[in-house]
Order: structure tokens, then C-alpha cells, then sequence
């Protein structure tokens, strides 16, 4: 593993590395497996936002697929090291800072804003463009 991951850590987690390991995609599984064994192993807390929660049952119930929508609630509001944060006030002050400064769009800016208010240590995603965000620390699934 690349990146290196320690006990009390907070990371926030984006949309595709849940879909990815939930779904088990072949590519990724691996390193996100190897990922969430040392989030158990080291008592990492994991965050992410309602834009996950949307983004992540919208297409399962779109295409009727009850069952991996279940999967999907199951994971994200009975995993013990997985919060949801809510939109406060001040994650959306921070997302409107994204949306102005960096030209984010309102999903993206809310994902980056709450790992900030969050204080998570990283960021985990797969989407190369929030690279340029400094703050907090993008980190790309294939830096695992």
C-alpha cells in the first residue's frame, strides 16, 4: 500500500472506491480490499457525505436492481468505521469556496467541503481532476 495509513486516521471517501469495492470491480478490488482491512485493522474512521449516499443508490434504482441497492444501504448506514455527514452550515461555506475558487461543481465541492470541515486526513477517490485541490489531500485509488 502506498499511502501510508495510520491508527485514528479520518479519510474520506468518495463515491467510486465504495461502487468499486462494493461491486467488486476486478481492477480495483485488490487495492481497496487491502485498503478496508487496514481501516478495520487500525481503527480508521471513514466519512463521506449525502452526495455518496445519492450518487451511489441512484442508478440501482433506476435500473430496478433491489437487491444491490440493499447492498448498498446495508454498507453505508451499518458500517461501524463509515459515517454519513450531514450538509451543515459550514460544509456548505466551505463548498461555496470550492464552487467560487476552484470552479467545482455543487456534488464535487460538497464531497471536498465536508472532508475538510471533517478534518479527514485524505481524501480517497478515482477522479484525477480534484488533484489540483490541495486541501485536503486527494489521494487516487491506484496510490493505494
Amino acid at each position: 500500500m502506498g499511502v501510508k495509513l495510520q491508527s485514528g486516521q479520518t479519510v474520506f471517501i468518495d463515491t467510486a472506491p465504495l461502487i468499486y469495492f462494493i461491486e467488486e470491480n476486478d481492477r480495483y478490488i485488490e487495492s481497496l480490499t487491502e485498503f478496508f482491512d487496514a481501516v478495520t485493522r487500525l481503527d480508521i474512521m471513514l466519512v463521506t457525505s449525502m452526495i455518496t449516499y445519492i450518487e451511489i443508490l441512484s442508478l440501482p434504482e433506476k435500473q430496478g436492481q433491489a437487491k444491490l441497492a440493499a447492498r448498498y444501504r446495508e454498507f453505508l448506514t451499518n458500517s461501524e468505521q463509515l459515517s454519513i455527514y450531514s450538509l451543515t452550515v459550514p460544509v456548505a461555506e466551505a463548498a461555496i469556496r470550492f464552487r467560487a475558487h476552484e470552479g467545482l461543481r455543487t456534488p464535487d465541492a460538497i464531497q471536498l467541503a465536508t472532508a475538510l470541515v471533517c478534518g479527514a486526513d485524505f481524501v480517497l477517490t478515482n477522479d484525477r481532476a480534484w488533484r489540483k485541490i490541495h486541501a485536503p489531500r486527494v489521494v487516487i485509488i491506484d496510490e493505494l
